[in-house]
């Protein structure tokens, strides 16, 4: 399934995170150069430099990588699908927490999201060297508090089996994407699977967000009734 928008409309510009697309795209826009020009040694130098190194972390060394890897992404289509979700997903998330605190929750999600993938990599003894980067640790926490604050919400999608776009409730396109990361992780766990996507970065972050969002759900209520949303 391929999300075009959501129809859930926001109070507000959604200012922290256009602020955040616009630092990702700026994070992307050396690697981007490197893989156009092929400079291999520029696109390794940046994505070891800019990557989280799960080995690194556990000796606590180049700890900056947790925030840089955050808005490091590997190749055109790695960005444009996490910017899709954050261009979605996010602005209703900022609506509800506030811009100080959304920027705050971001972070956190991400955190959770790189300790998480540490975690395993140390848990199965794989990936300990490879670095990893991308945004999508933090959006997956965006998309927990969504499905907890929006889950009404309705998603304009892309499904294989239709030619055109349909609406799916949020709830619904939310836990169908999780099921798909919670096999995918479980399979890297169990079997030794070597992938290119951090799957239980993904868990983490959702994770995190999920909590969150259960935690704040009482102040979103009635500010939702408040507002009239229509994804609540």
């Amino acid at each position: 399934m391929l999300p075009i928008r959501d129809i859930n409309p926001v109070s507000r510009p959604p200012i922290m995170t256009r602020a955040l697309l616009l630092i990702n795209v700026a994070f992307f826009a050396p690697i981007f150069w490197a893989f156009i020009t092929g400079d291999s040694a520029l696109y390794a130098r940046l994505i070891t430099s800019l990557g989280l190194i799960p080995r690194k972390l556990m000796a606590l060394q180049d700890l900056y990588t947790l925030v840089t890897s955050m808005f490091t992404h590997a190749d055109l289509l790695h960005i444009a699908g996490n910017m899709l979700y954050l261009h979605i997903f996010g602005d209703n998330v900022e609506d509800v927490l506030g811009r100080a605190r959304f920027v705050v929750f971001y972070f956190i999600c991400g955190f959770a999201a790189a300790f998480s993938h540490v975690l395993m990599c140390y848990l199965t003894g794989t990936g300990l060297d490879v670095p990893i980067v991308g945004a999508s640790g933090a959006i997956s926490g965006i998309l927990g508090a969504y499905v907890v604050f929006f889950p009404g919400a309705r998603i304009l999608t892309f499904v294989s089996y239709r030619p055109y776009p349909v609406e799916v409730r949020a709830a619904y396109y939310i836990m169908a994407w999780f099921l798909y990361q919670a096999v995918w992780a479980a399979a890297v766990l169990t079997m030794g699977l070597q992938v290119s996507v951090a799957f239980w970065a993904h868990i983490g972050g959702f994770l995190t967000g999920l909590l969150f969002g259960f935690l704040l759900k009482e102040e979103v209520r009635l500010r939702a009734q408040e507002r009239s949303w229509i994804g609540w």
